[in-house]
């Protein structure tokens, strides 16, 4: 092939908070550094040295990458409760057959006002569930939960996203970003564990004119179901039993 009928490739980079690209790397780190956090460390610049975003953030889920190992799970329990237990967890890895095993994860979305359904049905004046705008990531207060005997909060959330556990805690407890002490410094440790990067820490931006948390919160079985759809477009029973044999 000559040089004249050779195609010219243009590559690009994207960024991972906003999805604009940049024909140079060095333009991308300059925008990361100075739209959407701090300067990456200078060891490298995957995916795990992306600065944190600033504003309203959560975690975003990539089933097609999960690959059900249970890493996120221990972590964070090992994060809130020093212990490796997955029932403990903030964000659980469901197990499907679609017919073939398949994992889906389930954590809160960080729900914008209106779209956040936990703090609404919480029968509590004023809830005891809630969005921190300060420290941009959900709460629970201890005192005026509840627990597992009122549960409203976990009925009401459409991801599956709450979580009780009686026998360790009374009140409901739910994705806070890692941020333990309640200071604003989010840092979720199953996204910085996962070996397969099937998670990530995004900003809060809008994609196809929806905020991403409106199109995201599917409960994991509705999840199931579409992914079910996407790799076996048969039946479930007609790929058991064929009807060949």
């Amino acid at each position: 092939m000559s040089e004249e009928t050779k195609e010219k490739v243009i590559l690009k980079y994207v960024c991972p908070f906003c999805s604009e690209t940049f024909t140079a790397l060095n333009a991308l780190k300059g925008h990361a550094m100075t739209q959407h956090g701090s300067k990456p460390e200078e060891k490298g610049w995957g995916m795990e040295n992306y600065p944190y975003p600033m504003g309203p953030a959560y975690i975003e889920c990539d089933e097609m990458r999960c690959v059900g190992c249970g890493i996120c799970q221990m972590a964070c329990s090992m994060k809130h409760f020093g212990v490796i237990n997955k029932e403990l967890s903030r964000i659980q890895v469901r197990k499907y057959l679609l017919p073939l095993p398949k994992a889906v994860q389930a954590t809160c979305l960080q729900c914008r006002d209106e779209e956040r359904e936990c703090e609404k049905a919480c029968p509590v004046d004023p809830p005891a569930i809630t969005f921190d705008k300060k420290s941009l990531h959900m709460v629970v207060d201890a005192d005026s939960c509840l627990g597992f005997k009122c549960g409203k909060c976990r009925e009401a959330c459409s991801a599956d996203a709450v979580r009780f556990y009686p026998s360790v805690t009374k009140k409901a407890f739910v994705c806070d970003l890692c941020d333990t002490e309640n200071t604003g410094d989010r840092a979720p440790e199953c996204v910085n564990v996962c070996p397969y990067t099937a998670l990530y820490f995004r900003e809060a931006t809008e994609r196809f004119g929806h905020k991403i948390q409106d199109i995201m919160r599917k409960h994991p079985d509705e999840k199931a179901d579409w992914i079910a759809a996407r790799l076996y477009p048969l039946r479930r029973d007609s790929m058991g039993n064929p009807g060949w044999r």
